[in-house]
C-alpha cells in the first residue's frame, strides 16, 4: 500500500483536501457526527476489503484495485474528520466568545454623574434582548433608555456594582429607587431562569407599564 501511496500522492492529497472541505461544511453545530449506520457500514466494508487483500484472498489486478480504493477512502475520511473537528472548534469559539463591549458615546453631562457607568454591549446577544420590563420599576421608557446605554440583558443588571447602581439611578433621575426596588436581585433571579411575582404578572399582561404599546390589556 505504501507503493500505491507513492504513486498516487497528488491524487491522495486531492482526496484529503476534498474530505477537509466536506467535513468543514458538513459539521453540525459543534457536534462531530461519526456514528450511525452509514459509518458502521463503511467500517465493515473497509475491514472486509482489507482482510481480502492482506490475507491474500485477492491477488493481482483485483487486489490492486481494492487496495487503491481502501487507500483513497481512508484518506478522504481522515480529511472529513479533521475538517469537522476544525469547524467544530471554530463554532465553539464563536459561541463562547463574549459579545463586543461597547465604547458607547458619552451621554450629556456624563462626567458629572456620580458613580460609575456600567459597561454596555453594542447589541443584544444573538439579536434577542431580554424583556427588561419584567423587572419591577422598568417600564417602556426606562427600558429604551437602558438599551441606549447598551443594557440589553438581565445578567448585565445582575452584575451591577453599587457604583453602577448609583450612576444609573442618577442618570435616570431617581437615585435610590434601584436599591429600593431591588433591580439587581430581580435581575439575578430572572437571569438564572427563575421568576419573580412581578415577572409572572407582567408576562400575563397584568402590568400596564410592562406591556408593549400595541399590546391589549388582558382580563
Amino acid at each position: 500500500m505504501l507503493y500505491l501511496a507513492s504513486q498516487f500522492v497528488w491524487f491522495l492529497a486531492a482526496a484529503f483536501a476534498l474530505g477537509l472541505v466536506m467535513g468543514w461544511i458538513g459539521q453540525d453545530g459543534g457536534k462531530l457526527r461519526l456514528g450511525g449506520a452509514a459509518a458502521g457500514w463503511f467500517a465493515a466494508l473497509w475491514g472486509l476489503g482489507a482482510a481480502l487483500t492482506w490475507l491474500q484472498f485477492l491477488n493481482g489486478t483485483p487486489a490492486v484495485w481494492v487496495e487503491t480504493a481502501l487507500l483513497f477512502s481512508a484518506v478522504y475520511v481522515a480529511g472529513c474528520v479533521i475538517g469537522a473537528l476544525l469547524s467544530g472548534m471554530r463554532t465553539t469559539a464563536e459561541a463562547e466568545a463574549p459579545p463586543a463591549v461597547a465604547a458607547l458615546p458619552p451621554v450629556p453631562g456624563e462626567s458629572e454623574i456620580p458613580g460609575q457607568r456600567p459597561l454596555g454591549l453594542l447589541a443584544a446577544k444573538e439579536t434577542r434582548p431580554d424583556d427588561l420590563k419584567l423587572i419591577r420599576g422598568i417600564g417602556r421608557q426606562n427600558e429604551d433608555r437602558l438599551q441606549a446605554l447598551g443594557i440589553w440583558h438581565f445578567e448585565q443588571i445582575a452584575a451591577w456594582t453599587p457604583a453602577n447602581v448609583e450612576w444609573v439611578g442618577s442618570y435616570l433621575a431617581f437615585p435610590g429607587r434601584i436599591e429600593r426596588e431591588d433591580w439587581v436581585g430581580q435581575a439575578k433571579t430572572l437571569a438564572e431562569g427563575g421568576e419573580t411575582e412581578f415577572a409572572v404578572r407582567a408576562r400575563a399582561g397584568l402590568v400596564e407599564s410592562s406591556r408593549d404599546e400595541d399590546e391589549p390589556a388582558k382580563a
